[in-house]
């Protein structure tokens, strides 16, 4: 039975179809027929360019912007706005030519003004990944040529650049209101009138597109569907094609013919948030934090929420970075009596450490959560959040810590994801002497050998110090109907990017 979410979704695709049907393009600018429908997991806030995020919001983003330089699924980078780039002799400063043949949706002309008035509008805006590329200057060298100067090395920058950093939007929209709910892009798709914020976003296709080879749809409908249950509904019943699910749903998109593709990207436990003490909490004790990881019993915890669909680890760094080390998957064994010998040793020996954390996701790990913790001596209480306001308050720095899946990047993203100062999930901005030195050799020698070396001595840290407490690594479960669309992975990102669904014929 279709909810009134989704009998609005089908309501409102009919009107842009038949709009699209009505729009009169020649044979030679006739864009793609076919209708992709993805069940999405969260909204877009605001379609400022400078508030791009990654994970399940960057494919919003690809929709309506074109960016610099793309990553293609395996992880390579390849030109796209910026024809090709060199380096200088100490990686501080990027040339970038520049295409000349590529309009936005206002008639306004790609350029190098273009580029560098996007690139500043990032930099100095106060988006969730501005920090990536701090201290960057940006000057202008010829029309089509750009010159970035970084205050020191960077040796992930270009992929930040690939990712959140250079999406283009129109220079006259830059800084006005009407961008956060009006892109002006150059991107393969334009947001269509009929869209319903927090329902849907539908896009369609941008007749005058420069790269045909990115624009595989007409139409592609991003139904918003925070609740599992419903996305698996849609999916069952054909209202949308593809989306992400869990081991409690799997079984039935499979019984109902539908197909799944796995991508470890994500670790899943608790993000620490106060580990100085700024909140006031217990967290601020390392013998507290370090009680914490010992009380919980992972590989029950991975049988009963994942039904055994993960790998244990304690550490936030994933296999495929240089980062990673085995030895630290387990570090913390199930050790209740240690854990109850820590807080001892915080000043708990009789317990009655108070935690409050965020829930209302997964009420089973809520649960678990409570009664593992309890065991030893925390009183730990659920403040249930709404779905849509989850992941926001946790950025807002409103609790001490949090469960949450966050993905594992490159060695370099994932440190300036979760452990420097700047980092975007540091939302308290904690900082240690350990980081501190690490982080400054790497900006000094960005090579790959010491950038392993250095994330090693980080990776080390976080997980002695219980800076988060992984449970587990988490594949994401992607199901989508293969008679309609082709799905490629992309790597750490929790979700294909928009360029990555195809159709079958």
């Amino acid at each position: 039975m279709k909810s009134g979410l989704l009998t609005k979704f089908s309501a409102s695709l009919a009107a842009v179809a038949i709009a699209l049907s009505m729009a009169g393009c020649s044979s030679a600018e006739q864009a793609p027929t076919q209708t992709l429908n993805v069940g999405q997991l969260i909204d877009i806030r605001s379609w400022d360019p400078s508030q791009a995020d990654i994970g399940h919001l960057i494919p919003l983003y690809q929709g309506v912007y074109d960016n610099l330089v793309t990553r293609t699924p395996e992880g390579d980078y390849k030109p796209n706005l910026a024809t090709d780039w060199s380096w200088n002799e100490d990686n501080t400063v990027l040339t970038m030519n520049l295409r000349t043949d590529v309009s936005f949706t206002d008639g306004a002309k790609f350029d190098a003004e273009a580029a560098k008035a996007n690139l500043d509008n990032f930099i100095n805006g106060n988006g969730p990944y501005a920090i990536t590329l701090a201290g960057v200057s940006v000057a202008v060298v010829d029309s089509d040529t750009i010159e970035l100067t970084l205050a020191e090395a960077n040796p992930d920058f270009i992929y930040f650049l690939a990712t959140t950093g250079s999406f283009m939007a129109s220079p006259a929209a830059l800084g006005t209101e009407a961008l956060a709910t009006t892109p002006v892009g150059s991107g393969p798709y334009i947001l269509s009138p009929s869209s319903v914020p927090g329902s849907s976003i539908i896009f369609q296709a941008n007749p005058g597109y420069w790269d045909k080879s990115k624009q595989k749809w007409g139409i592609i409908n991003m139904v918003i569907l925070p609740d599992v249950t419903a996305r698996l509904n849609a999916l069952a019943s054909g209202q949308v094609d593809v989306t992400v699910l869990d081991v409690q749903s799997a079984p039935t998109a499979e019984s109902a013919g539908k197909t799944l593709q796995t991508n470890f990207v994500d670790w899943s436990g608790l993000l620490i948030f106060d580990h100085n003490g700024q909140l006031g909490s217990p967290l601020g004790d390392v013998k507290v934090r370090q009680a914490m990881a010992y009380a919980l019993d992972r590989e029950a915890m991975l049988a009963a929420i994942q039904q055994g669909y993960g790998e244990i680890t304690n550490q936030v760094y994933g296999t495929g970075a240089s980062a990673y080390l085995a030895e630290l998957d387990n570090y913390y064994s199930y050790d209740p009596a240690k854990s109850k010998e820590l807080l001892a040793e915080a000043g708990y020996p009789n317990g009655g450490v108070k935690i409050t954390l965020p829930g209302g996701l997964i009420p089973p790990l809520d649960a678990v959560l409570v009664d593992y913790l309890g065991a030893v001596g925390f009183d730990v209480t659920i403040e249930s959040v709404p779905p849509s306001e989850y992941r926001n308050k946790m950025r807002e720095g409103a609790y001490a810590a949090g469960w949450f899946q966050l993905f594992q990047g490159t060695s370099w993203v994932n440190t300036q994801l979760v452990a420097t100062p700047s980092a975007s999930w540091n939302v308290l901005k904690s900082t240690s002497p350990v980081i501190d030195a690490a982080v400054a050799s790497v900006k000094a020698d960005g090579s790959d050998a010491n950038v392993a070396a250095q994330t090693q001595i980080i990776n080390k840290f976080l997980v002695e110090n219980a800076w988060s407490i992984p449970f587990y690594r988490v594949p994401q479960m992607l199901f989508y109907d293969q008679s309609k669309v082709k799905v490629t992975n992309q790597v750490q990102n929790a979700v294909p990017y928009l360029y990555n669904y195809a159709p079958v014929n």
